[in-house]
């Protein structure tokens, strides 16, 4: 924050020399007045706002969400698939996601039947989020809803690439880009979807009944049917938790970019690959590594694990000031989908697995729309690009998808398109 303020003091300097340098040099002679008059009604522009807050604060937000979304934009580029063979990489490492949230799911029911307080709760759901969170992040894993808080900034910065000429019609060739990119992105987000759901379903169904034949004791037998009910559209505020479940994975792209920017300040991989203690005991070239694995993996574990404390919280929190808060997670609602066909022992209405398989899909969809709007815009606002620019985009999206809708769930044959 203290550089953020720095850099936007000498922008406002920069901008006072610009306006005083023509008083300096003037040619021809008859420029004196008018030049004169232009800088008084700067002052007077200045004076009017110098108390403007809203001005201040849309000023400092607009560098920081920069520094933060610039971060989020390199690294959204490895979640956006270009061929087919990266589209079912992207299936791989989804379904790697989908088998440890499966087991999270398993965990989380475990963890509810422990006797302890509200905190005592929101504490156990919590780390049992974040290790399950951290330990897909490393293992190279994927989990479907993280994408769209780290792509949406990929996104604004081809468009803001685009928008930097004034010609019309290069404008609209880069709109079409915008709209290939985004086609790239969905089927990324839907593969991944596909992935996590698939696998987390099996993993779920078959942790439960293992547990079952072990010990003799379904774990499920007693919250099968809250399960199957939070899952519903219409029976619960599943759309709400969900887009709260999505306000959280934006939150959590912020902290990436943040802490990512925070290790580059401090030079922390200097600070450890120099280190004389790391030096001495694992010698320069492992002290190196190791400062370069900080560097790539340190700001990716930090908002995993605070966005596992985040949904493992959000219902303790909720239950304290007696509101109906909760999250809710495609993946996660995969899985309890399967823990509550097995608690009921399959034994439910139509209607409820209906209603229970729907949840899933528009539970996915809150999840993607609420991450990627809030990022989009934030994205938006880092590179003053106008909104309005979004209604070109949203047409040249929806030509794109009418010509070619294939493209939006499958890749083509062709590379890079």
């Amino acid at each position: 924050l203290r550089v953020n303020q720095n850099l936007l003091m000498i922008k406002q300097q920069l901008l006072r020399l610009k306006e005083l340098l023509p008083l300096l040099t003037v040619t021809p002679q008859r420029t004196k007045k008018s030049n004169t008059i232009q800088l008084a009604l700067k002052l007077i522009d200045y004076n009017c706002h110098k108390n403007n807050i809203r001005t201040l604060l849309g000023q400092s937000t607009e560098l920081l969400s920069y520094e933060i979304t610039q971060h989020t934009a390199k690294t959204g580029e490895h979640y956006i698939t270009n061929n087919r063979s990266e589209y079912f990489r992207m299936f791989k490492t989804a379904a790697g996601g989908g088998l440890i949230v499966g087991i999270l799911c398993i965990l989380k029911v475990l963890l509810s039947k422990i006797d302890t307080s509200d905190f005592g709760h929101a504490f156990l759901y919590s780390m049992n989020y974040a290790m399950g969170f951290i330990a897909i992040y490393v293992f190279g894993f994927t989990l479907a809803t993280k994408q769209p808080a780290m792509t949406a900034s990929t996104l604004a910065r081809a468009l803001e690439e685009g928008l930097s000429t004034a010609s019309k019609s290069v404008k609209e060739i880069k709109y079409d880009a915008f709209a290939r990119l985004f086609a790239r992105l969905f089927r990324s987000q839907f593969i991944a979807f596909v992935g996590n759901v698939i696998i987390a379903f099996p993993v779920s169904l078959l942790g439960i009944w293992l547990i079952d034949k072990a010990i003799n004791y379904n774990i499920a037998a007693s919250k099968w049917e809250k399960l199957l009910y939070d899952l519903s559209p219409i029976d619960s505020l599943a759309i709400f938790h969900a887009s709260i479940a999505g306000f959280f994975l934006f939150l959590s792209g912020i902290i990436a970019g943040s802490v990512a920017n925070r290790n580059r300040h401090n030079n922390i991989y200097h600070r450890i690959a120099e280190h004389p203690f790391l030096k001495l005991s694992f010698g320069e070239k492992k002290a190196k590594k190791m400062a370069s694995l900080f560097e790539r993996k340190w700001a990716g574990v930090v908002s995993n694990f605070w966005f596992g404390v985040f949904m493992g919280s959000t219902a303790s929190v909720g239950i304290f000031l007696g509101l109906n808060l909760d999250i809710r997670h495609i993946t996660f609602a995969s899985g309890n989908l399967a823990l509550g066909l097995y608690g009921a022992g399959f034994n439910i209405t139509p209607a409820m697995l209906f209603w229970g398989i729907t949840g899933i899909g528009i539970i996915g969809l809150m999840n993607f729309l609420v991450s990627f709007s809030l990022s989009l815009l934030l994205a938006f606002r880092s590179r003053s690009i106008p909104l309005k620019e979004l209604k070109q985009v949203a047409i040249s999206i929806k030509h794109h998808f009418i010509y070619s809708p294939l493209k939006f769930f499958y890749p083509p044959i062709e590379r890079g398109v």
